[in-house]
């Protein structure tokens, strides 16, 4: 029998439809935030205030001639940024958006550490995407795509461990729905350094050196035109919502909070959209108040400075949920 609710949940809301649109508005806002803060006014063409831009230079690239190099591993240059894209598309079922998340409603245990290594697959695939371009400006921004993502990722790991261990619970919505006390009060140390680290990860300013355009014109983007780039572009703007829902997730209380009247599952959603415009506007701040690290300060800020930083928040969370929280929680 076909279960039509799964089918909408799945291609409608809260599934593909909605995170496409979700993301081209946070495009957007980007956007005009930057505008702002660079006094510029942004988009304001298409669409009220410009809001359609994201999905105009969208449908722009897919009607776009379609070059693949000569030398190009072809296959796997044509076929990475779509797979990347899905994945992310993927991962971000995982995340409980209107109390439950789109393929069930409680998760699974272990569904943290999942999305986790999805987000790792995805940026595998995209240094795979500036590899198979076999163009020197490309292979130097994949290279530094793997060196980034390789390093960052364990104090990232580490301190995703940090709101698990106080909600006792590698499950998403466990730990979202056990935020009575938001765990940005319980733990604002691992939020700052969450924030940080996910900056590092998504490769946006000041870490954005796989794709320096004063250095590598376009990084591993250097070789790609038409739908390809648009699939490229789109999996970092998911990527970007999808670190944001995770913060909101894990700090924040997820969707949860007051419901006024009706359905519960709007206030959910409501809840979970400011949130996460929130953390978006916070990242876009970020990405414009600093300017770019060199390769050596992204590496060095890694293993010197957020490595350490998150093995003594995950010691420190540890102690507290022993012998602090119980007494005042």
């Amino acid at each position: 029998m076909i279960d039509f609710t799964l089918i909408f949940r799945i291609l409608v809301f809260p599934g593909f439809t909605f995170i496409l649109l979700l993301t081209l508005f946070c495009d957007w806002m980007e956007r005009k935030i930057e505008a702002r803060l660079q006094n510029r006014v942004g988009p304001m063409v298409a669409g009220p205030g410009g809001i359609l831009q994201p999905l105009a230079d969208f449908i722009k690239l897919l009607t776009k001639e379609d070059i693949t190099p000569r030398e190009a591993k072809k296959t796997v240059f044509k076929f990475a940024p779509l797979v990347a894209f899905t994945i992310m598309v993927f991962a971000f079922c995982f995340i409980p958006v209107d109390g439950a998340s789109v393929l069930s409603v409680n998760g699974f245990s272990g569904d943290l550490i999942v999305i986790l290594a999805f987000a790792t697959i995805a940026n595998f695939l995209l240094f795979l995407a500036g590899w198979a371009s076999c163009n020197p400006y490309g292979t130097i921004g994949s290279a530094r795509v793997l060196t980034q993502f390789l390093g960052y990722d364990i104090p990232l790991f580490l301190i995703a461990l940090t709101p698990a261990f106080i909600a006792g619970s590698l499950s998403i919505a466990t730990i979202a729905s056990s935020q009575v006390i938001p765990f940005i009060l319980l733990a604002p140390w691992a939020f700052v350094l969450f924030i940080i680290t996910m900056q590092a990860e998504l490769e946006k300013d000041p870490f954005d050196v796989p794709h320096a355009e004063s250095e590598l014109v376009g990084g591993l983007e250097t070789e790609y035109t038409g739908a390809k780039l648009a699939f490229l572009h789109l999996t970092r703007d998911v990527q970007v919502v999808f670190g944001s829902a995770l913060v909101v997730e894990l700090f924040l209380g997820g969707p949860y909070g007051p419901v006024f009247f009706g359905a519960s599952w709007f206030w959910y959603t409501l809840w979970f959209v400011l949130k996460l415009l929130v953390v978006v506007t916070i990242t876009e701040y970020i990405t414009c108040v600093f300017a770019r690290f060199r390769i050596d300060q992204v590496l060095s800020g890694n293993w010197r400075i957020l490595l350490p930083a998150a093995l003594l928040s995950l010691m420190l969370t540890v102690a507290l949920v022993t012998w602090v929280y119980p007494l005042v929680v």
